[in-house]
């Protein structure tokens, strides 16, 4: 399967999966315009900030609502959760790298 099918196809899944729970285009148009009026070097970072807000607040939500047994939305948000704090992390350990860098930068004109 070449990239463009495996975009293609996760594309028509996320679509599809939306559409089952009632994601309008609106919504969806209406986020676009705010990561369009982001930096492009900084959409990716704030749509994952966004997406782990949202998957934290369902997360919060839904352990109030299950015990925890042998459910498959607690598997599955565990997973996503291991997810969202790996991203959340390396964005702070990236951010703080680049700051280290940018601090410490001697430009050639005055070595």
């Amino acid at each position: 399967m070449h990239v463009e099918e495996t975009v293609r196809d996760a594309l028509l899944q996320v679509e599809g999966a939306a559409r089952l729970y009632g994601a309008g285009e609106e919504s969806i148009a209406g986020f676009r315009e705010i990561l369009a009026r982001q930096h492009p070097n900084d959409r990716g970072t704030y749509a994952s900030a966004a997406l782990g807000r949202v998957i934290t607040d369902i997360a919060y939500n839904h352990r109030t609502e299950c015990d925890g047994g042998d459910c498959r939305t607690c598997v599955g948000l565990q997973e996503a959760m291991t997810v969202v704090v790996a991203s959340v992390r390396s964005m702070i350990a990236d951010e703080m790298t680049w700051k280290r860098r940018r601090r410490n930068r001697r430009w050639f004109w005055s070595r």
